[in-house]
């Protein structure tokens, strides 16, 4: 993990109840290791932000929409 995934990681894991820790942390790694790889799409990020937004504390939700927003914006082009 780089150091702004480790950043984002945290974000998200402190937004999610307890009973979807072990599922974020799966889902992230997943994630992150598709970007390592370079494999990592917009589909992708669509759908990892459509299974967060089900998991997020409903008093964070909006916080986790802008962040991921922000994360968006900084993706290459596919």
């Amino acid at each position: 993990m780089n150091p702004g995934q480790e950043q984002f990681y945290h974000f998200i894991l402190e937004r999610v109840g307890e009973e979807h820790q072990n599922t974020i942390k799966e889902l992230m790694g997943e994630n992150f290791k598709k970007q390592a790889e370079g494999t990592f799409t917009r589909d992708d990020m669509v759908k990892t932000q459509e299974a967060l937004m089900k998991m997020v504390k409903p008093e964070a939700l909006e916080e986790v929409k802008t962040a991921m927003a922000h994360f968006a914006s900084q993706m290459k082009p596919e």
